[in-house]
C-alpha cells in the first residue's frame, strides 16, 4: 500500500477516535449535571419563576412565538455584555412522565452542538442561527423560555 493511502487512512482514523472522544466528553458532562425527579407542574413553575426573577424582565435570547410556523425571534444585543458566561442551566419538566428535570453544563460545550455548527457554516437558516458568540454577547440572563401549560415547561439560561 502506497504512503499517502496509509496517511490518509491513519489520518481519518485519528480524526474519527477525537469525535468518538469529544462525543463521550459530551454526554459525560451532561449526565454527570443532571438530576431528574418527579416534580408537579406548579413545582416546575415555581423553579422557572425564581430564576426569572433574578433576571428582571430582559426579553430571552431566543423567543419562541409559534413554532408550528417557524415563528422564531432571536434577540441580538448590539453590544456586549460586561459579564462573563460560563455555564448553561436547564429546567425541564414533561406532564406525560411527571419528571422535573435540572442540567448544568459548561458552554464550552455547546461549542460542539450541531446548531453552532450549523450557524457557523452558514447552513442554518438566518432565523434560526445561534452561536455561542450570540450567547457571549447576551451574558447573562434567559436564553429560552418555553412551554404549554398542563404540557410541558422549559427554561435555559446562563450565568
Amino acid at each position: 500500500m502506497r504512503t499517502w493511502v496509509k496517511a490518509t487512512l491513519g489520518g481519518v482514523a485519528l480524526l474519527a477516535v477525537a469525535l468518538v472522544a469529544l462525543g463521550a466528553t459530551g454526554a459525560y458532562f451532561v449526565l454527570r449535571h443532571m438530576e431528574k425527579r418527579a416534580g408537579s407542574e406548579s413545582q416546575a413553575v415555581q423553579e422557572i419563576d425564581a430564576v426569572k426573577a433574578r433576571f428582571g424582565s430582559r426579553a430571552p435570547l431566543v423567543e419562541i412565538i409559534d413554532p408550528q410556523s417557524a415563528d422564531i425571534r432571536i434577540n441580538r444585543p448590539v453590544e456586549a455584555s460586561a459579564s462573563r458566561v460560563n455555564t448553561i442551566h436547564v429546567i425541564n419538566w414533561k406532564s406525560d412522565t411527571a419528571e422535573l428535570s435540572r442540567a448544568d453544563f459548561p458552554l464550552w460545550l455547546m461549542r460542539f452542538s450541531t446548531v453552532n455548527i450549523a450557524s457557523r457554516l452558514g447552513i442554518a437558516p438566518e432565523k434560526f442561527r445561534l452561536t455561542v458568540g450570540d450567547v457571549e454577547r447576551y451574558g447573562p440572563g434567559i436564553v429560552v423560555d418555553y412551554g404549554f401549560e398542563g404540557a410541558f415547561r422549559l427554561l435555559v439560561w446562563v450565568d
